[in-house]
Order: structure tokens, then sequence, then C-alpha cells
């Protein structure tokens, strides 16, 4: 039987990066992948996930929507890598690179892939503005529902004690984007490794080569974090690596434009 309530995403492709390192991580995924299956219809998830050894066990789900790829690598997490596979199997003319922790409104994401398959006013759009940190009691209820009606009274007004503002706003966490734009920039830039800096960089890269990037700015338009580690992201972008990191993508506001496109050139021969 067909549930006539589920929202159609019209044949989306989804990718999703994951390393299941503590049970926070691999519940926060098993509570993202719920929430897409009682929430849409007429998608597919690109589930790619390195580490050692896996983690996710598809039997767990059953989900036929669900392709896990697995990639044996044991050094620092490349998420740009891992996106870019994804990107290079996906077939849909729209892709949304989709954070394993990440809830976005389900108006809004209906909203951001119409407005790019419907009209040509963009070529990225993030369903959101602000990301919201969701954890205690509400954070284990919804792993276990997958239910956005849990989260949606607190799109608005004041935040209880476990809700927090993670991002007034940010770059990355849920984009769906024009595949053939993301191909001709180059993609995410692998030699990003570890936390931080892929997402700004591709923001950068992809402003300064033409592409229409947008974010939705409603109150509502917000996404919720399942939260894991921290409830703030102050202490790690402190760190060594991630400044660097983030040190790296700014640089690429800086260098010429033939430098740029020469760049995006090399990078995009990947998916060649």
């Amino acid at each position: 039987m067909i549930d006539t309530n589920l929202i159609s995403l019209r044949g989306l492709e989804l990718i999703i990066t994951y390393r299941g390192s503590g049970e926070e991580r691999r519940a926060n995924l098993r509570s993202v992948l719920r929430h897409l299956n009682r929430t849409y219809a007429d998608y597919q998830i690109w589930l790619i996930e390195a580490d050692a050894a896996p983690t996710f066990q598809w039997s767990e789900l059953s989900d036929p929507k669900i392709r896990h790829v697995f990639v044996h690598d044991t050094g620092p997490f490349s998420r740009a890598r891992l996106v870019n596979l994804g990107a290079l199997m996906t077939k849909s003319q729209i892709i949304c690179i989709h954070d394993a922790d990440m809830i976005a409104n389900p108006h809004f994401m209906r909203h951001a892939l119409d407005a790019l398959m419907d009209d040509n006013k963009s070529d990225v759009l993030c369903p959101f503005t602000r990301v919201l940190n969701v954890s205690g009691n509400l954070r284990r209820s919804f792993i276990e529902s997958g239910d956005f009606n849990e989260l949606a009274p607190y799109l608005e007004g004041d935040l209880p004690d476990e809700i927090n503002l993670l991002y007034a706003n940010t770059s990355g966490a849920i984009n769906l984007i024009r595949r053939a734009e993301f191909i001709r920039i180059g993609g995410l830039d692998p030699s990003f490794m570890g936390w931080g800096g892929e997402d700004d960089d591709l923001l950068i890269r992809a402003g300064r080569l033409g592409v229409r990037w947008h974010s939705l700015c409603d109150p509502r338009a917000a996404l919720f974090h399942m939260n894991h580690d921290s409830a703030s992201r102050l202490a790690i972008c402190a760190e060594e690596h991630s400044a660097k990191n983030r040190q790296q993508a700014f640089r690429t506001a800086e260098i010429s434009l033939e430098e740029l496109e020469a760049r995006a050139l090399e990078l995009s021969r990947y998916f060649s």
C-alpha cells in the first residue's frame, strides 16, 4: 500500500557520507534515514561509508531506496572524496548533498527542489538559513520516531533547553545542486581532510565561477541537527587542523580567476 501523504522528491538522488565513530553518530544516521523514509517518496540515497569496517547494516532498515557503498579507509575522514564518489554514481539532474545528522523542514525541502526543477533562477538551493542543535530527551525521541512533527513546534518562538542555535547560517549541511554545475566547477576538493573547509571552498569557488547559490530565508526554514560530541562548534573550529582547512578555503577567494578556472578543470576530470 502506498502512503499518499508522503512528499514526492521527484526522483532526487541524495548523497550521505558517513563514518560510524561512536553510538551517537550511528543513532543520528538511523534517525535521518527513518525520517526520510516516513516523510518522502520517489528518491534514492547513496550512503557512502568510509571506515576500517562497516557499521551500517542495511538489514536493520531493509529500505530498497538505500544504496550502501562501503570504502575501506582508516585515515582521516574525507567527506569531499566520498561526496564526489556519490555524485559520480548519481544520474538525476538535481542531487542533494545531505549530512548524516541533519533534518530539513519537509515543506522547504520540496520547495527548494521544485524551484530548481521547474525554474531557472538558482543552481544551488539550501532549504534553510539557521541550524538548531537538538539534544537530550527530544533527540532520543526523534531518533526513535523520525517524525518531523516532534521538531516543528520549535521552528518559531523561544527555544527549549534541549535546543540551541548551532549556526546562524552555514554553506553546508543540506545542499540541492544541479549535478552538471557541481561537476563543471570540480565538485568538492578532496585535498580537504578531516573537519571543515570543503564547504566554504565550494561556496567561494562556485560564486566566482558563476554558480547561482541561494538559501531560503524564512524563520521556518531551519535545519535540526542531531547532537553528537558537543552542542557547540567553537572548540572544533579553533583546533589547529580545522583552522588550517578554513584558511585554505578562504584562499580560494584570493587566487586569480584564471588559476581558479584551471583548478576547477583539473578537479572536474574525476567525473570524466
